[in-house]
């Protein structure tokens, strides 16, 4: 009785986490990709599997210590499959039928799996070794497109990476504590059980959550800094940035260059074809520069028809020879 109370006030607290961290979802950006949006939806359902895992586990107290250990291991896997299919989505892989075959067969053998080890083997830390081999799978898959999207310089990345691989390590902590100090027992220790669920939702949550947050602060950055119809930067990048390239450029002796141009009649264009017309100037105007500056090169629309170049590790000659190789008679408007 004592230790069905106890398992109950687990039951609660981690229920309470869950619930919380689920409402809190409805609070984080919501993509405007509509399958990037799908990656909140997998992560709450991962949420009401993992109450419905440590529900499971109560079932023990029915006696029914098979159906308890069959069906809250399922959820394990399930819980991994739906990390899986948050991640995927997360960085717009869609989740086809093909996902929710393989993810359904694997659950099917899963559950052969476990029925005979509970039958056939003593040792609980042996089951659990073998789900362990089991939701590997999924988070090998997770892991590995995390890593084809990794990108260093995004930290919302490196989070979301570095929390996965955290709660991989709580699943083996999990069996190698188990090992350790309850090898004698039959059925997982509730407060063991407990802490390995609390610890991955948590650290899971913190990834996902900073991972859509610095990913939001990223495209306002970017947005902010980016002119809407050439796709130049603008006047704000400007100010952020002409006095750290002229202070690095000063201290370390390199000759750094700006190019001021514009198109000439350009009130004309608008006035004669239309202000639509003069848009597509702008862009094509954007676009032959754009194609014709080195990778370090920062091309900035200042307003209007004027645009800035600026040209590090650039002296007046190379600047002027760069100035002349526009072929600004290409650029043609309807």
């Amino acid at each position: 009785m004592q230790e069905y109370l106890v398992s109950m006030s687990y039951f609660s607290a981690l229920s309470i986490v869950c619930v919380v961290l689920y409402a809190f979802t409805y609070f984080l950006p919501t993509p405007e990709n509509q399958n990037k949006a799908r990656s909140t939806f997998y992560f709450r359902l991962l949420l009401l599997f993992t109450i419905a895992a440590f529900e499971a586990i109560l079932l023990r107290f029915e006696f029914l210590p098979i159906a308890s250990t069959v069906i809250t291991n399922l959820f394990i896997l399930l819980i991994s499959y739906l990390l899986m299919f948050a991640i995927y989505t997360r960085y717009d892989c869609e989740i086809t039928l093909r996902h929710y075959s393989y993810c359904t067969l694997h659950c099917l053998l899963f559950i052969v799996l476990i029925y005979f080890a509970q039958t056939k083997l003593d040792a609980g830390y042996l089951r659990s070794a073998l789900v362990l081999m089991n939701i590997f799978i999924p988070y090998a898959l997770t892991l590995k497109k995390c890593n084809q999207q990794f990108k260093m310089h995004r930290v919302g990345d490196r989070v979301l990476y570095g929390s996965l691989l955290l709660t991989l390590l709580i699943f083996v902590a999990y069996v190698v504590v188990y090992t350790l100090f309850f090898s004698h027992q039959k059925q997982v220790p509730l407060s063991l059980y407990f802490i390995a669920l609390l610890s991955f939702i948590c650290i899971l949550f913190f990834g996902f959550a900073l991972s859509i947050i610095y990913s939001l602060v990223g495209k306002l950055r970017k947005e902010i800094i980016t002119d809407k119809l050439t796709g130049a930067k603008n006047r704000n990048y400007l100010n952020d940035v002409t006095q750290k390239m002229y202070s690095l450029a000063k201290r370390r002796d390199e000759p750094l260059s700006i190019i001021l141009c514009d198109i000439d009649w350009f009130k004309n264009i608008n006035d004669t074809y239309g202000h639509a017309a003069g848009d597509k100037v702008l862009v094509s105007f954007s676009n032959v520069i754009e194609s014709s500056l080195r990778t370090e090169d920062i091309l900035i629309r200042i307003g209007g028809e004027e645009f800035i170049i600026l040209l590090p590790f650039n002296d007046i000659e190379k600047a002027m020879l760069t100035a002349e190789i526009f072929d600004f008679p290409k650029i043609w408007w309807p």
